[in-house]
């Protein structure tokens, strides 16, 4: 199986992840069970998952000139990522996360962005400069957007495939990168960049799943990219190439959501050459058994567990895509 050479352009940050009973409510205080720190950061985990999925992958970011960052670029080699493109910063913090996770699996993150907001853009010039045509370019929400921005047209210029996830949403239409091939969004991150590319509000008795569809479409031709949109339980939608379709999820019991669009992003753009409903089940495959497991990177799948997964989904028979991916009873 073909995969892909990945350069996430993106966040690393320092997660400390708490699990409680549940996420506490405006002004509430409560008591956590546990706490753990890990390497984290929608770009570190997207490089981790791609890595998995089995791609060679460089990060390209910051990292302060402290012991989360030292710890941070340790993980990621650890995890199989070349992370010669970690830059390290030394008037600036290394970025950090406090993740809360209940008992129902949700999670509430908040981010600070410390060395992550101040990648040079030389850096990053640097970097797209060792890019070549077929090559896939990893984007996110966690580093400015004017990095993002230089980022994707470098890499459009290279011959690259560049993926941006939106993820936190952008803030305006100035935020959006120009010369994108690929956009992965969940559905509420969706209904906000459509509403940034002009789409007209969705009419009152528009079911969800009519309402995704047309703002999958509006945001395809606004962007002139391929859009898949994440689901949760219900799967997720995709425009590609002019043509709509949907992929299923696959049944499992989440005890963490934390890192689990990061896999799906990460495998996509580590499968990039598979049609495309062959990547988006071993995708969601993946993102299913992260979902299983606590923590970020720690919880990201490989690519054998994931066909494993497949094989084993009675409830989500693999497309005829899949023939020769699954492995054999």
């Amino acid at each position: 199986m073909s995969v892909a050479r990945v350069m996430v352009v993106g966040s690393l940050n320092l997660d400390s992840a708490h699990r409680l009973p549940a996420l506490p409510r405006p002004g509430q205080t409560v008591v956590a069970r546990e706490v753990a720190t890990a390497l984290g950061g929608k770009g570190a985990n997207q490089a981790v998952a791609a890595a998995r999925a089995g791609a060679a992958v460089r990060m390209v970011g910051a990292v302060g000139a402290d012991a989360a960052g030292t710890l941070m670029r340790a993980e990621l080699e650890a995890a199989g990522v070349d992370g010669d493109g970690v830059l390290v910063l030394a008037d600036v913090p290394s970025g950090s996360a406090v993740v809360l996770v209940a008992d129902d699996a949700e999670n509430t993150i908040v981010v600070v962005p410390g060395a992550n907001a101040h990648i040079p853009d030389e850096h990053v010039r640097r970097a797209c400069a060792q890019l070549a045509p077929g090559d896939v370019v990893l984007l996110q929400g966690e580093v400015p957007a004017a990095t993002n921005d230089l980022a994707a047209q470098l890499a459009h210029q290279a011959g690259a495939v560049v993926v941006w996830n939106a993820a936190p949403a952008p803030a305006s239409r100035e935020h959006v990168p120009a010369h994108l091939d690929v956009v992965v969004v969940n559905e509420h991150e969706l209904v906000t960049l459509a509403e940034h590319l002009g789409a007209a509000p969705a009419p009152v008795r528009a079911t969800a799943q009519t309402t995704v569809r047309a703002q999958l479409a509006h945001v395809a031709a606004a962007l002139g990219a391929d859009v898949v949109c994440t689901l949760g339980a219900a799967g997720a939608r995709y425009q590609v190439a002019g043509r709509a379709g949907s992929v299923p999820a696959l049944p499992v019991e989440a005890v963490d959501t934390t890192a689990a669009g990061d896999t799906y992003v990460g495998y996509l753009g580590a499968l990039a050459a598979l049609p495309v409903e062959a990547r988006l089940t071993l995708a969601a495959a993946a993102a299913a058994v992260t979902v299983t497991r606590r923590g970020a990177t720690a919880s990201i799948a490989d690519l054998p567990t994931a066909r494993d997964l497949l094989a084993r989904a009675a409830a989500a028979p693999a497309p005829d895509d899949l023939a020769g991916l699954v492995p054999d009873p």
